[in-house]
């Protein structure tokens, strides 16, 4: 189950690259990020939402360090994949 859980995310990292010259607003995406993710709370454990908040913090500090990617693909899997975990899909 682990090992799923993290070829997604590799898939979602890469389904998110964008060109070079694209600059993020990585702190205007977090924040929008966290915004959704915490109408989701309710149906979740202490353990499951630290598990995501853990995700989207990597893909905002990469962001921040400048990697060539956009978190923006991250971020959505990651609620998608709240909202199957809560049966919301």
């Amino acid at each position: 189950m682990k090992r799923i859980a993290i070829a997604a995310l590799a898939a979602a990292l890469l389904a998110g690259v964008s060109p070079a010259f694209a600059k993020e607003d990585c702190a205007g995406g977090y924040k929008d990020f966290v915004t959704k993710m915490s109408t989701r709370f309710g149906k979740m454990s202490g353990s499951e939402i630290a598990d995501y908040v853990r995700k989207g913090l990597g893909a905002y500090d990469s962001c921040m360090a400048g990697d060539n990617f956009s978190p923006h693909g991250v971020w959505d899997k990651l609620l998608s994949d709240m909202d199957t975990a809560a049966g919301y899909k």
